[in-house]
């Protein structure tokens, strides 16, 4: 069996989960090469192809997608096209909130719409496409934002305007790991914004995000999978969660298009997509 793990156009780097992943793919005798998406390769020669490190996507989200499109008609792709035009823009979680999934409150600012006044006293200002905290930043109330909505709507998306919620008695945004729909691991996140006032264009604010271990309490295991369910199918996926004040899970993000994994906090994770992917290209062949 032979699989590609796609990265961005310019790397083929997949960071700290690379060692790990390419040796439990060869653990279970798996031919698995990084490829860049876009590269004049032969997708067909791949059992399945799985994106991975893209997040360059999101300075040419058309050419991902349309590059997606063309190797989903050579071979079995993760996650679906349709699944990825759907993730890469945040406008989904609106379906997903219909759906009776509890998001963290989101005002939406589209294209022509003034940017409101805000009576959050701490609040974060993001487009609806965007990774890496790209031209994301925090503000206070009565802050001036109407240059940033006017930033993202030049982009060609809608800004989203959230209440920052930090760390609330000790507990952090979460990630949930869910591989072939069993949960895998878990892991926690100090806030990207925490500091961020003024817009990047890059990616260096989520570049710099403090991540650690954390076990996978049952509440965040069935919430994970209760936000799944809601979703379109997927092999692969990190529900992003924070807790109100009452220590209840609100979704924040779902990640179901080129998640890290942090997979030095959870080696054994490594595996258990490895065998989600194994187990996928099989059932597609």
């Amino acid at each position: 069996m032979r699989v590609a793990l796609v990265t961005n156009k310019t790397s083929t780097d997949l960071n700290t989960d690379g060692p790990l992943l390419l040796a439990a793919f060869d653990d279970l005798g798996v031919d698995a090469e990084v490829v860049q998406w876009g590269s004049d390769t032969a997708w067909a020669s791949f059992d399945g192809v799985v994106v991975r490190n893209t997040w360059d996507y999101i300075f040419d989200r058309d050419g991902f997608l349309a590059w997606a499109e063309s190797v989903a008609t050579e071979t079995a792709l993760a996650n679906a096209v349709d699944v990825l035009r759907w993730n890469t823009d945040k406008r989904y979680l609106r379906e997903l909130e219909s759906g009776g999934i509890r998001v963290v409150p989101t005002a939406w600012v589209e294209e022509g719409d003034a940017a409101p006044a805000v009576e959050w006293d701490d609040f974060v200002v993001k487009p609806s496409v965007s990774c890496g905290a790209r031209l994301s930043a925090r503000y206070r109330r009565g802050d001036d934002i109407v240059g940033h909505v006017e930033l993202i709507h030049g982009i060609g998306a809608a800004a989203m305007i959230q209440p920052y919620v930090g760390p609330i008695a000790g507990r952090h945004e979460t990630g949930v790991y869910v591989f072939g729909g069993e949960v895998s691991h878990a892991i926690r996140k100090e806030p990207v914004l925490d500091t961020v006032r003024v817009p990047q264009d890059d990616l260096s604010g989520g570049a710099n995000q403090v991540v650690g271990p954390m076990d996978v309490p049952a509440v965040l295991a069935a919430h994970a999978l209760d936000v799944l369910a809601c979703a379109p199918e997927v092999l692969y996926a990190r529900v992003d969660t924070v807790a109100d004040a009452n220590g209840d899970p609100m979704l924040m993000e779902l990640e179901v298009t080129e998640p890290f994994l942090f997979l030095e906090h959870a080696p054994e994770g490594a595996l258990r997509f490895a065998r989600a992917v194994v187990r996928w290209c099989s059932a597609e062949g």
